[in-house]
């Protein structure tokens, strides 16, 4: 259903409640579910398993994805949307870079594990899917008004609790207009807290590095209000290292500030049939799709049953992968 403009203009004014001055004691019980019923680790999970004792994507939280162009974060964020799905979350993607088709498309493969995904496993991806992802159909740019009006309605409309908006590039600014992503970020900030839900904003690393660089929160271009508004701050960069054995990317959580010692960096694989990036001992699993529906194509290819049935696998299987010729990754 497409939104219109008279259906948008009363997310357009700020409604927010001014704050008031509270006693401490008013928040006793929050902070008692904080420690007692374990809400410090209530959210949505990463795709990695080395995360799930340390980070939640929370509610009311606000997280920039970073990294060179080409180095992969919009294939990154897209696994994290299927993987926010396959916990229950509902969420809204926000591209002007990618049509919601080619989006779409590209999670049929990651979903299904498959080059070439079944007619009879796109299908049951578009019905597990149907009230689990929304899509923001707009190419080209969005001034930062209608951005958090699309955030306002969809929260309350659908139930959004994850929204995804890449990138901050797309925002109609000039790329030196500094004021202007300082109140871009801030914006979402706000949104995401006053709404409950989480944001991750994608930023691209500074001109002039390599996409295979290390970076570290320093990297992203444009002000340094980005990452010190943000809550969390993670950086992505890819190896494009032709040794099977070797790690294909670099995922680095190297920002959260709602947690003790949550800052941790992995290495990871990118299963090239499926386009998941998955950690050295641990596949991919399929995402709403029949269980009869094999993999393909691929390191999946080798290892059908083994996806499908027990992730964990060993070094000696793991070597047996097929060459699939890369596409470009957003």
């Amino acid at each position: 259903m497409r939104i219109d403009e008279e259906r948008l203009k009363p997310y357009r004014k700020m409604t927010d409640a001014q704050r008031n001055i509270r006693s401490a004691d008013d928040f006793t019980q929050e902070v008692l579910d904080y420690y007692m019923s374990g809400e410090k680790l209530k959210g949505i999970k990463l795709p990695f398993k080395a995360y799930d004792h340390r980070f939640r994507l929370k509610p009311e939280e606000l997280t920039v994805l970073g990294g060179i162009n080409g180095a992969g974060k919009s294939l990154l964020a897209s696994q994290m949307l299927l993987n926010a799905g396959e916990q229950g979350y509902k969420s809204l993607s926000i591209s002007m870079e990618m049509s919601p088709k080619a989006q779409i498309s590209r999670l049929w493969r990651q979903a299904s594990l498959q080059v070439e995904p079944t007619l009879d496993a796109g299908l049951e991806f578009a019905r597990w899917s149907k009230d689990k992802m929304y899509f923001y159909d707009q190419h080209g740019s969005v001034d930062p008004n209608t951005l958090v009006s699309i955030i306002r309605y969809s929260a309350d409309n659908y139930g959004i609790k994850l929204v995804l908006v890449d990138s901050l590039m797309t925002m109609s600014m000039a790329s030196d207009d500094w004021n202007g992503q300082k109140s871009v970020v801030n914006a979402l900030a706000n949104c995401a807290r006053n709404l409950g839900v989480h944001v991750i904003l994608v930023a691209h690393a500074k001109k002039g590095e390599k996409v295979t660089d290390r970076l570290d929160k320093w990297s992203i271009a444009g002000t340094a209000d980005i990452t010190n508004r943000a809550d969390n701050v993670i950086l992505f960069s890819r190896s494009f290292n032709p040794d099977p054995h070797e790690p294909d990317a670099h995922f680095d959580l190297c920002k959260a500030r709602h947690y003790d010692n949550a800052e941790h960096e992995i290495d990871l694989q990118l299963c090239m049939a499926s386009l998941n990036y998955y950690e050295k001992d641990s596949l991919p699993s399929a995402i709403g799709v029949p269980l009869e529906t094999k993999p393909k194509g691929g390191i999946m290819g080798e290892l059908e049953e083994v996806a499908l049935h027990d992730p964990k696998i060993g070094k000696s299987e793991r070597s047996k992968t097929t060459e699939v010729v890369s596409p470009t990754l957003n």
